[in-house]
């Protein structure tokens, strides 16, 4: 699991850290940020998994937009100066200690100086590159050049590399390989981060109404897209009974809306013909079964939420952007308290952006599995995160609830210049 990320020179966050928990909720005024810090996981994510082209980005829930609008367009301060050029991420792992840590570098066509690709550099860490160093240094001189030499050759195969700068390693060939080594060190901690956190899938669903209620065409996303392509694929993973209990589980939790009895997932073996069977217990026969075209939105909303969360085809970590979309406050509020016992039960990690305060109801704050953020955009307009504490009850008094706090401002969130 993801227990801290770190973002810098992306879009509107200049710096910014945040503390995850399995399940975390932002929120705050339109245009703060909420969406900007997804993104930069998502950014962050494909680095690892060397996939920066427009198109693929697009594919993980990132808004298509020229790359110049992805790094920061603020000056900086000139007490911490940065190179505002290099978006900057870093995740940390709570269970193996493990690291992501690189920048992602921008670079133009010598021509025109139009934008060409994204380069991915992993981060040195001063203090290895400086052990690194001490130990080359011990060894005799022959060593060193030879091993450099070898170094600047395969670097020459490869065709990536000007001529001056692996000339220059020459200048000084102990620190050279110190600071080589070091990167490749990093590639490797990045590489297991890639294996062993299961987070390279990250995207962000932003489920659309539309689509939700029509089959997808064969060979789109698989196991399903950021705005609900291929649930009906999704879905008919759930008949094979060696899953029985996790389709049960989801019968019980759509329960949730009252007129719903019993649903089929589709058996077609063409999912573009595919159509789910959904029965509502008020109709008689036969006009009780319908499919997905007459069923209400909010149903198909919260068909969405928990076959991403109970599906093991799904990434271990996502998020939803605007979670609360077409539904009723309280099921918002009943929602969270599901979505966070489905992460802990099929062990899942979520980031739920939201404007609906009935969403805040359903959190525990006591329990650090669950966090909650107010992101604002402060007086130099960069985009911040404060993390809200669980409610202190007054000597005798009931807390204020979350959705109250919210929208009387107490914990910000809400507009204050109107």
């Amino acid at each position: 699991m993801i227990s801290e990320i770190r973002i810098q020179n992306f879009k509107s966050i200049e710096d910014q850290k945040l503390k995850l928990g399995r399940v975390t909720v932002l929120i705050g005024e339109n245009g703060c940020g909420k969406s900007n810090i997804l993104e930069a996981i998502t950014f962050a994510t494909c680095a690892v998994r060397d996939q920066l082209d427009t198109s693929y980005l697009a594919s993980r829930g990132i808004r298509d937009t020229e790359p110049w609008w992805m790094q920061s367009a603020f000056e900086g301060d000139p007490r911490s100066p940065r190179d505002k050029d290099r978006i900057q991420v870093s995740l940390t792992s709570t269970t193996k200690n493990v690291i992501f840590e690189a920048e992602i570098i921008p670079k133009t066509n010598k021509e025109d100086g139009s934008f060409s690709h994204w380069t991915v550099n992993y981060k040195s860490k001063a203090k290895t590159a400086d052990r690194l160093e001490k130990k080359f240094s011990e060894l005799e001189e022959p060593v060193i050049n030879n091993t450099l030499e070898k170094v600047i050759e395969a670097l020459r195969e490869v065709g990536d590399s000007d001529e001056k700068d692996l000339e220059s390693l020459r200048e000084n060939p102990v620190t050279s390989l110190a600071h080589i080594f070091d990167t490749f060190s990093q590639y490797l901690k990045n590489s297991n981060f890639h294996k062993e956190e299961e987070c390279s899938d990250f995207l962000i669903y932003a489920p659309e109404n539309a689509v939700l209620r029509t089959p997808p065409a064969e060979g789109s996303v698989t196991p399903i897209g950021t705005k609900g392509e291929g649930l009906f694929r999704l879905l008919q993973s759930f008949s094979d009974p060696k899953f029985a209990d996790r389709l049960e589980d989801m019968k019980e939790r759509l329960k949730l809306v009252g007129w719903f009895d019993d649903f089929n997932p589709p058996d077609d073996h063409s999912v573009s013909q595919a159509k789910l069977q959904i029965a509502d217990k008020w109709l008689p026969e036969p006009n009780r079964i319908f499919d997905q075209r007459s069923a209400n939105e909010g149903f198909l909303y919260l068909l969405f939420y928990f076959s991403v969360m109970m599906s093991w085809r799904t990434p271990k970590f996502f998020a939803f952007d605007n979670i609360d979309s077409a539904l009723n406050p309280r099921l918002c509020s009943e929602l969270m308290i599901q979505i966070v016992e489905l992460a802990k039960k099929y062990d899942k990690q979520v980031i739920c952006t939201t404007h609906n305060p009935a969403i805040l109801d359903g959190l525990d704050l006591n329990d650090e599995d669950q966090k909650l953020f107010v992101i604002r955009r402060n007086s130099r307009g960069r985009t911040v995160a404060r993390r809200v504490p669980a409610p202190a009850p007054l000597s005798g008094e009931t807390p204020v609830r979350l959705s109250e706090a919210f929208m009387r401002g107490i914990i910000g969130g809400v507009p204050n210049h109107f």
